[in-house]
C-alpha cells in the first residue's frame, strides 16, 4: 500500500517512484486519479497535462474534469489554446473548513469566534467604520489605514471559516432542517481563512 501521509503531488515531483505510481493506478479509478491530480494542482492546467499525470487518456480526463466542474469541484478557465482547469474556490473553502473542524474542539472554536468578534469590534470602534470596505472608501493612496483594511478583511474571513467549522458539530446529515450555510491557527489575525493550502492542515 502507498503511504497514507503521502500527498498525490509527491508522485509527480522529483524522482518519480514508478512502483508507487503503478500501485496508485491499480488502487484508484480514473475519476479518482483525475480528482487527485486536480486537487494537487495550484495553477490552471490543460486536460492533456492532467491526463498525463493521472495516467488516463485525454478524452477521459476531459470528461471527468467536466463532471467535476458541473458539481462545483473544478473551475474551467478559458485559454488561447482551449480550456484549463483548476480547483474551485468553493472546494478549497470546504476543505479548509473541514480541516479546522478536525483540528479544534467545539469550545476552542467558540472561544476563537469570540476573540475574532472582539478584534473586529475594536477595529470598527477605532476607525468609525462599519466594515473594511467602508474604511477603504475613506482612505487615500499610501494611507497607513490600508494595513487595517487588510487585517480587518482577514479577521472577517477567519470568522466565517470558524463559524462554518463550528456548525459542523451540530450538523446532522439525516436531518434536513439541520442544513446550514457554511486551511494558521484559529483567531490568528495574520492568516486569511486560517491561511494557506491544505498541506500541513493549514486551512
Amino acid at each position: 500500500m502507498t503511504d497514507q501521509n503521502q500527498s498525490p503531488s509527491d508522485l509527480w515531483e522529483g524522482d518519480v517512484n514508478e512502483a508507487a505510481v503503478e500501485e496508485w493506478v491499480e488502487e484508484t479509478t480514473p475519476f479518482e486519479r483525475v480528482k487527485d491530480v486536480l486537487d494537487a494542482t495550484t495553477d490552471p492546467q490543460f486536460a492533456k497535462e492532467i491526463a498525463e499525470r493521472a495516467q488516463v487518456s485525454e478524452p477521459t480526463a476531459r470528461d471527468h474534469l467536466s463532471t467535476l466542474a458541473e458539481i462545483g469541484h473544478a473551475e474551467s478557465v478559458p485559454a488561447q489554446r482551449g480550456t484549463r482547469y483548476k480547483r474551485s474556490a468553493q472546494s478549497v473553502a470546504v476543505r479548509r473548513i473541514a480541516s479546522i473542524h478536525r483540528e479544534y474542539s467545539k469550545s476552542e472554536l467558540t472561544d476563537a469566534i469570540e476573540r475574532l468578534r472582539d478584534q473586529i469590534a475594536s477595529l470598527r470602534e477605532e476607525y468609525g467604520a462599519n466594515d473594511p470596505d467602508d474604511l477603504a472608501y475613506e482612505l487615500e493612496s499610501g494611507d497607513e489605514g490600508w494595513r487595517a483594511v487588510t487585517r480587518w478583511r482577514t479577521l472577517e474571513e477567519n470568522l466565517d471559516v470558524a463559524k462554518a467549522a463550528l456548525s459542523l458539530y451540530d450538523f446532522d446529515p439525516d436531518d434536513e432542517s439541520a442544513a446550514r450555510a457554511s486551511d494558521g491557527r484559529v483567531g490568528d489575525e495574520t492568516n486569511g481563512a486560517f491561511a494557506g493550502s491544505e498541506s500541513g492542515a493549514n486551512v
